[in-house]
This record gives C-alpha cells, sequence and structure tokens, in this order.
C-alpha cells in the first residue's frame, strides 16, 4: 500500500502559509457555528425575493497542500510513504439551482467542476518512491532476500540496507521531484444558504453544504513514468459566505450577483501508484474566491 504516486487535491501551487490556514480554521468555525444556530431558530427576516432560482458560478481555486502517504510494504521491503505535494491555482465552475423561502433560507443542489495542475512533490519518506529516485537502491534491497528497509526516525536514511546502498538511500530522502500532469475534482452537492436582509439591494449571505465528490489524479515524473492514474468518490463538503446585489426585473423577477468565498474539503481519496502498484491516501482542502449569478422565477 505505499507508492510512486504524487498528488495534491485539492485545489494551490505554494502551499496556503500556516497564518493563513489558522485564520481559514477560525472562519470554517465561525460561519459553522453562524450557520446552526440560524437552522434551529428559524430567522424572521430575510430578502424580499422567494422562489425557484438557478445559478452559475466561477472561482479561482486555491488548494492547500496535500499530505500523501502510504503503509509499508514488508514483501516490497517498501517503508511507509510520507510526502507533501503542492498544485497550482487552478479554477472551479459550478451550476445549481434551488429554492429561496421568505423566511431567508435557500436550499439548493449544485454541480462542481474543479481542476489543477500538478507541481511538485517533496519526499519525507518514499514508499515505493525509492524506485524513482534512487534505482541502484532498489536493486540492492531486492538483492537482499528478507531484509525490509525501515526509515530512521529523522527521515535521513535507512537500515536494514546493505553498506553499499546506505548512501544512496540517505541522499535519496528527503527529496524534491517535479511532477508533471492534473488533478480534477466532479462534485454535486445539496446545500443550504442563509440570505440576511439588510433593507436594500445588498444581500449577504453564509451557508455551506454536503455531498459527494469523484476525484481523479494523472501524473508522472521527470523522467515520463506514469506514477498514478486513477480515481475515487468520497463524500465532500463545503461552507462558504458572500454578499451580492440584486437587480429587480419586471414580473417580481430578479438578477444577483454576487462575490463568494467557500472553504471545501473532502474524505481522503485513495488512489494505486502505478510503479509499485500500492494504494495511497492525499488530503484534499482548498479556498475558492469567485463570483456568481442567481436569476430568480
Amino acid at each position: 500500500m505505499s507508492t510512486a504516486t504524487p498528488f495534491a487535491v485539492v485545489s494551490h501551487e505554494p502551499a496556503i502559509p500556516a497564518v493563513m490556514r489558522c485564520f481559514s480554521n477560525a472562519m470554517t468555525k465561525g460561519v459553522l457555528a453562524a450557520l446552526a444556530v440560524m437552522l434551529v431558530s428559524s430567522g424572521t427576516s430575510a430578502v424580499a425575493g422567494d422562489g425557484p432560482y438557478v445559478g452559475v458560478g466561477g472561482s479561482l481555486s486555491l488548494l492547500n497542500s496535500s499530505d500523501v502517504t502510504g503503509p509499508a510494504n514488508a514483501e516490497k521491503g517498501y517503508p511507509p510513504l510520507d510526502a507533501d505535494a503542492t498544485t497550482n491555482n487552478g479554477f472551479a465552475v459550478r451550476g445549481m439551482a434551488g429554492y429561496a423561502f421568505p423566511s431567508g433560507f435557500r436550499v439548493e443542489a449544485e454541480i462542481d467542476y474543479r481542476r489543477h495542475g500538478i507541481e511538485q512533490l517533496d519526499v519525507k519518506s518514499p514508499g515505493g518512491l525509492v524506485e524513482l529516485t534512487a534505482p541502484s537502491v532498489a536493486a540492492g534491497v531486492n538483492a537482499q532476500a528478507g531484509s525490509a528497509i525501515y526509515a530512521d526516525p529523522r527521515n535521513t536514511s535507512y537500515t536494514d540496507l546493505h553498506d553499499d546502498h546506505k548512501g544512496a538511500a540517505a541522499a535519496a530522502v528527503p527529496s524534491r521531484n517535479s511532477i508533471d500532469g492534473d488533478f480534477s475534482m466532479l462534485a454535486f452537492m445539496a446545500n443550504v444558504d442563509y440570505d440576511f436582509d439588510t433593507g436594500s439591494r445588498w444581500v449577504p449571505y453564509i451557508g455551506g453544504g454536503l455531498g459527494v465528490a469523484s476525484i481523479s489524479v494523472d501524473a508522472e515524473n521527470a523522467m515520463g513514468i506514469s506514477l498514478s492514474d486513477d480515481s475515487d468518490t468520497v463524500l465532500a463538503y463545503q461552507v462558504g459566505a458572500g454578499i451580492g446585489y440584486e437587480f429587480p426585473l419586471p414580473e417580481g423577477r430578479s438578477i444577483t450577483v454576487s462575490l463568494d468565498w467557500r472553504y471545501f474539503g473532502t474524505q481522503d481519496p485513495t488512489f494505486k501508484g502505478d510503479v509499485s502498484e500500492g494504494d495511497f491516501d492525499a488530503t484534499i482542502r482548498g479556498h475558492d474566491v469567485g463570483i456568481g449569478v442567481i436569476y430568480g422565477f
């Protein structure tokens, strides 16, 4: 279950700084708490309009760095896989249809698609990746019947290797590897949003949703060797907030243009590596910042 893989789901190019992660975690908890209070209190005021609506949106998608992990493989002599993957800034597009209630709540179904280019893989413990990073090390390991590889606590060398290969193994870990490929996600979400009545055409909102996401990764290393070409379907979630401006139309219809932010994530998908044929997991978390347009009937 180790692997030779890359990947970073979820949505960015340099990893988001630690201070940004702290801010996003605090923001996420605040939005969830506010949403929970409103859902149980059945608020009284809302926007003037209600009824069915459809909408579209587009966003810049920023993925946090992804933790790529896989278990050791004693049979093949691989230590556990432990790496961080980063992606380039990507994009997300979505379409939605829902119903707005006079209370201010909206319920909607959403289809969301996002895509990112994979940038690099920072390897702390290579697992099956040792075959790509140092072929001579792998050859030495395979020649040693019954000998397994174990990473030391500092992830800088290996024990139980023949002396001729210890130096090469130490040089191979940690390492930074360029990756060529992309990651994509198609999600189906059920959302609940709440629009605040400001007494004007400005409409702030908060919301969140749950659903499922089909996540695909297709990546190869700098030598053109395929690392992974696989997909998995997992649970997905998101919370968000934004502010819209409502343009009234004849017959009680309207168009609302909004500036949106959302934080999304998924259950860790599991992929198969093409080199070691071992499974590995990747975390998917990120932020979207973009615009949306809603047409209310």
